[in-house]
C-alpha cells in the first residue's frame, strides 16, 4: 500500500505539470502523464497511467503517441511480456530540448512562413500604391517587416540553442545563464 503523503505530493507535481502544459499550448493530458511517468520510478502501461490519472484509453493513447513522437518518453519492452510499458526521459534539458524541437517544427516554422507571405505581400501592394494610401502602406510595411526580422531572429535563436544541445555546449550555457544577475 502505497503511503498517502506520497501519492499528494504525486498528485500535486502531476497537476502542476498539467498546467504548465495548458500555458504552452499542450494538451493538459500530455503534460499529466508526462510528470507521472517522469515521477515513477519504474515504467508504467497504459492500462495503469489511465487508472492512476482517471482519463480515458484513448486520451492517454493519444498523449503517449504524442510524448513518443517528441522523444520525451520511450516504449519499453519487458522480456516474456506482451504488455507495452513507459519511461520517461530522466533529464529535464534533454526532454526540454526536444520539445523545443517540436515546437519550432510545429509552430515557429509555419507562423514564419506566414508572415514572410504576409511581408511579400504587403512589399507587392506597396510597388503600385500612390499618395496617402502608399504612406498607410508603407508604415505597415514597415512594423510587419520589423516584425518578421524579429522572429526571424527568434528562429535563430531557438536553432542556436538547438545546435548547443544538451551535450557540452549546452552545459556552457547553462553555465552562462547562471551567472546572469537575477531582478
Amino acid at each position: 500500500m502505497r503511503d498517502t503523503t506520497q501519492i499528494e505530493v504525486e498528485d500535486r507535481f502531476i497537476e502542476c505539470w498539467g498546467q504548465i502544459a495548458g500555458l504552452w499550448g499542450v494538451n493538459r493530458s500530455i503534460g499529466r502523464i508526462h510528470a507521472l511517468l517522469y515521477l515513477s520510478p519504474e515504467p508504467i502501461s497504459s492500462e495503469a497511467i489511465t487508472e492512476r490519472l482517471r482519463i480515458s484509453h484513448g486520451n492517454c493513447s493519444t498523449s503517449l503517441r504524442e510524448l513518443l513522437t517528441w522523444s520525451v518518453v520511450r516504449r519499453v519492452h519487458r522480456p516474456g511480456e506482451r504488455k507495452a510499458l513507459y519511461e520517461s526521459e530522466q533529464d529535464p534539458w534533454t526532454w526540454f530540448h526536444a520539445t523545443i524541437r517540436e515546437r519550432r517544427r510545429r509552430e515557429v516554422v509555419p507562423v514564419l512562413e506566414s508572415l514572410s507571405d504576409v511581408r511579400d505581400f504587403a512589399s507587392q501592394n506597396l510597388k503600385g500604391a500612390r499618395g496617402k494610401t502608399r504612406k498607410e502602406l508603407e508604415e505597415s510595411y514597415q512594423r510587419i517587416d520589423r516584425f518578421t526580422n524579429f522572429v526571424e531572429e527568434f528562429v535563430v535563436l531557438i536553432d542556436a540553442f538547438l545546435a548547443a544541445g544538451h551535450g557540452p555546449m549546452g552545459k556552457a550555457l547553462r553555465t552562462v545563464a547562471k551567472l546572469v544577475p537575477k531582478k
